[in-house]
């Protein structure tokens, strides 16, 4: 019988590639509204086209494969859990990552293509998905730290402080969900008022 791991790993490697793939072709998508000073390095339009619909595929896949690769993560740990700083860290970081790339799509998704044509919204976009990655990397190292004791993270001259965790007091928790529900809003409105000027 095949284990939970083994799930895992295959998952996480999809889930990886993917978001890979997607933040690749979104820090090429700046190409829509930002020129590059050398024309070697500039796409076609097409090209740009075809990076903005691998981003957004990429990026779907991604996020649908992300809570298999927590949930199988999950079931293929040793042991009691229970305590463990980094096992909560890696779960933080998961809801992290995965709203980033919710917001990510949801952008997107709503708005179209138009959403590149815009400086202010073309950066927020590329921005959005390299936080997302930077997530998404961290919960990788977290999960190389628990199983093998060494991450991807190690190559960095520094090293994020994982072994302890924050407990954060429930009432920033509550800002931290008004912040969220407040960026979801404000993009609603972006998308409503880039209609309006249309």
């Amino acid at each position: 019988m095949v284990g939970a791991a083994t799930f895992h790993a295959a998952i996480v490697e999809i889930t990886i590639g993917s978001l890979t793939l997607a933040v690749i072709c979104n820090i090429l998508c700046l190409q829509f509204a930002f020129s590059l000073p050398y024309d070697r390095l500039k796409l076609s339009e097409n090209m740009l086209i075809t990076m903005d619909r691998a981003g957004l595929m990429g990026a779907l896949l991604g996020s649908i494969m992300m809570p298999f690769a927590i949930f199988t993560g999950t079931l293929s740990v040793s042991g009691n859990p229970v305590g463990s700083e980094l096992l909560y860290n890696k779960f933080l970081y998961s809801g992290l990552a995965f709203g980033f790339w919710a917001s990510y799509l949801i952008g997107r998704i709503r708005m179209g293509s138009e959403i590149w044509k815009s400086k202010k919204t073309n950066l927020l976009q590329v921005i959005t998905s390299i936080l997302a990655f930077t997530m998404t990397i961290t919960v990788a190292s977290i999960g190389g730290k628990i199983v093998r004791n060494e991450s991807i993270l190690d190559l960095m001259p520094f090293w994020f402080p994982l072994n302890t965790t924050i407990i954060m007091s429930p009432l920033i928790s509550t800002l931290l969900l008004i912040i969220g529900a407040s960026s979801i809003f404000i993009m609603y409105k972006l998308d409503d008022l880039i209609d309006s000027k249309n």
